[in-house]
C-alpha cells in the first residue's frame, strides 16, 4: 500500500469513528482537500460541523508544528470549530494533538448531547 492509499485509509477511519460519536447529518467526511493538492479550497482533510481535522500517516510519532500552525492559520476568523491533528504510526498508532482547552469542551458537549 502507498502513502496516498494509507492517508486516505487513515481518513475514512477518522471520519467513520468522529459520525459515530457525533452523528451528524450530513456526515462528518473527507474533503476535496483530502490527499493534497494545490487546487484545493477546503481546510484540512476532515470537515464537520464542529471539527477540522487534517491527518497524516508515517509521520514516526512527531507532529510537525508547521502542520499544526497551517492548520490553525486556515481557520475562519472566528470559527468555533475544533482544529484536530490526526498522526498514525506503525509502532504508536493514531494520536490525536488538539489543545486542551477543546478537549474540554467537546467532552462537555457530548456529555450534554
Amino acid at each position: 500500500m502507498n502513502n496516498h492509499e494509507k492517508g486516505k485509509q487513515l481518513e475514512e477511519y477518522v471520519a467513520e469513528r468522529l459520525q459515530e460519536i457525533f452523528q451528524e447529518s450530513p456526515a462528518i467526511r473527507a474533503t476535496k482537500a483530502s490527499s493534497g493538492g494545490s487546487h484545493n479550497t477546503e481546510i484540512a482533510d476532515i470537515q464537520s460541523s464542529n471539527i477540522f481535522a487534517e491527518c497524516k500517516n508515517n509521520e514516526k510519532g512527531w507532529f510537525k508544528k508547521v502542520i499544526w500552525t497551517k492548520l490553525l492559520n486556515s481557520l475562519p476568523f472566528g470559527s468555533t470549530k475544533v482544529p484536530l491533528y490526526v498522526v498514525e504510526d506503525e509502532i504508536e498508532g493514531k494520536i490525536v494533538m488538539m489543545t486542551f482547552e477543546d478537549f474540554i469542551r467537546l467532552l462537555k458537549e457530548n456529555k450534554n448531547a
